[in-house]
């Protein structure tokens, strides 16, 4: 699609006093993300999503969006603000719910009461997303005071269930079929490697979330029938073993079944990269060795293009710290597997199922939690291309390019239908512990993100054309 005439951008001296204020405002804006921060909007806290949903509400209200709450029952509520108005309009993906804080022993500090150290804030959902939405916000308010009006309308979708799955966003964006319409879309936030590089991607991975049930009897027995008794646990385990190879390869035949294989162009772009992430990988991590000897290019084309197999959890019997000697009746398994576009969720689950026929586990169940597709955009488009631009102007260091990043994001839900380009675009640092204790976000982080996601709003203005995804 071809776009309006280039708009004359802020002049240079507009963007000193942009960054200024950005400046100014840190401390305020540090105090307003530690509110948000203190909500323990967890998964099926379904009080605390309420409230953080009516917070995030009364926040895009009061930087002067239009608000929109879609609620449908069982599914915390989508909340919708707009801002600003032109031809293009730019969605930005976010979420108010966190992941779980257990273990609450592992955290320095209580995850649900934001502290300050050090230069970060460190509380559960500081980088994921609740700190990643807010500068996005804050940007737009520093853009108006300090330049004037907003070049593009920024649309804020807001959900509450990203972290379980966006099982109810389909059905919440349905009810207000415009809002999968849009020039372009913002994925949930962005990133920085160690150094402070920043890196920028046109998209996730899809995710199939399942479970694994075994049931050897009819109720628990006395441990000391295990010598007659087919043990639950014992019985998952074996067909668990069969799911990898010795160097914890997925083992499922067909499980990359449909896999789109990466074009040249692609190849190039990870080719390209200077594989500060594996590095970042190993540091954080603490690991000297990856599975299969993966390092270089291949551990980087692995990580982008390689469907997973993840176990997240296994449990059976009794595991309370006082001993109960049982013989278990039943065993449980979740798993996860990352795929790439034209994967199909039920596919996934068909493999596994033949997998588990074909090795004699015709007992164990298979039970869905989750299930989204995959969405790329280019890493020569456009959308992506100015991401980066604006993002190397901020850090001062060059951006690396991606092709997707390794985790799962609602972007199929939002743009597939209209094939609406997507990328990152902010600053979480690698280190910030998403999804672990003592998730954190710099300071210096939240400025430039905001920095960034000004200069992006511009820059996107002026493009001469925004083509669809192919």
């Amino acid at each position: 699609m071809t776009g309006p005439d280039p708009l004359p951008g802020p002049h240079e001296g507009a963007w000193a006093a942009f960054d200024a204020l950005v400046a100014e405002r840190l401390p305020q804006w540090a105090e307003e993300l530690i509110a948000y921060l203190a909500i323990p909007s967890e998964g099926g806290d379904a009080a605390s999503l309420a409230d953080a949903a009516a917070w995030t509400a009364a926040r895009l209200a009061r930087a002067g969006a239009a608000v929109e709450v879609i609620a449908l029952d069982g599914v915390p509520p989508l909340v919708v603000g707009e801002l600003g108005e032109g031809p293009r309009t730019i969605t930005a993906v976010q979420h108010y719910d966190v992941q779980p804080a257990e273990p609450f022993e592992l955290w320095t500090t209580p995850p649900y009461a934001p502290h300050v150290r050090d230069g970060r804030v460190w509380a559960r959902g500081a980088t994921d997303n609740k700190g990643e939405f807010l500068p996005r916000l804050w940007a737009l308010e520093a853009y108006r005071d300090a330049i004037g009006p907003l070049p593009c309308r920024v649309r804020f979708l807001v959900e509450g269930q990203e972290e379980t799955g966006s099982g109810g966003l389909d059905d919440l964006l349905d009810q207000a079929p415009r809002l999968r319409e849009a020039d372009a879309a913002l994925i949930e936030g962005g990133g920085l490697d160690l150094n402070g590089r920043p890196g920028v991607v046109g998209g996730g991975k899809g995710i199939v979330v399942f479970e694994l049930f075994a049931k050897t009897m009819a109720h628990d027995a006395h441990s000391s029938l295990s010598v007659l008794l087919h043990n639950a646990g014992h019985r998952l385990i074996a067909a668990l073993a069969t799911f990898w190879d010795a160097e914890g390869r997925p083992a499922i035949a067909g499980l990359d079944a449909g896999r789109r294989p990466p074009t040249p162009a692609q190849l190039d772009v990870i080719a390209a990269q200077d594989q500060q992430d594996l590095a970042d990988i190993r540091a954080d991590w603490a690991v000297e060795r990856f599975i299969g000897g993966l390092d270089g290019v291949a551990a980087m084309e692995a990580l982008t293009f390689q469907t997973t197999l993840n176990l997240q959890g296994l449990w059976a019997g009794h595991t309370e710290p006082t001993p109960k000697t049982v013989t278990p009746a039943e065993a449980h398994a979740r798993l996860d597997v990352r795929i790439v576009p034209d994967q199909r969720p039920d596919e996934v689950l068909a493999a596994v199922r033949r997998h588990l026929d074909a090795h004699g586990f015709a007992d164990v169940d298979i039970r869905k939690r989750e299930g989204e597709p995959a969405w790329w955009t280019p890493p020569d488009h456009v959308v992506v291309t100015t991401a980066a631009a604006v993002s190397t102007e901020v850090a001062g260091q060059e951006t690396t390019l991606g092709v997707s990043m390794a985790g799962t994001v609602p972007m199929a839900q939002v743009c597939a239908r209209h094939r609406v380009p997507c990328t990152t675009l902010g600053a979480g640092r690698a280190d910030c512990r998403a999804h672990a204790p003592d998730e954190n976000i710099r300071l210096d982080d939240l400025a430039a993100a905001a920095k960034m996601m000004g200069r992006f709003v511009a820059a996107f203005a002026r493009l001469p054309e925004v083509p669809r995804v192919p």
